[in-house]
């Protein structure tokens, strides 16, 4: 996983073979809004299709989770808040 995306190490399957998050070298851990079913459609034996799909999903889950993370900000003594949010 760390040759197609730098910072991710690998990501979290479900018993159902959906993603539903991805791990860095550091093992920290990040959850996706949606999750991402392998073997659904046209997905089932394409890796470059669910590859584009996770691509997708941590795209739109930073997004989300930076925008979170700037409205509690605000409202949070920042040594909390670091240690709240990803890095």
């Amino acid at each position: 996983m760390d040759k197609c995306f730098e910072g991710i190490q690998r990501v979290m399957f479900s018993e159902k073979d959906e993603v539903y998050g991805m791990i860095s070298a550091e093992g920290e851990q990040v959850e996706l809004m949606d999750k991402i079913d392998v073997n659904a459609g046209d997905r089932k034996g394409n890796v470059e299709k669910w590859m584009l799909d996770i691509e997708y999903q941590m795209k739109k889950s930073l997004k989300q989770i930076t925008k979170d993370s700037l409205k509690d900000y605000e409202e949070s003594p920042r040594t909390d808040w670091v240690k709240k949010w990803p890095g």
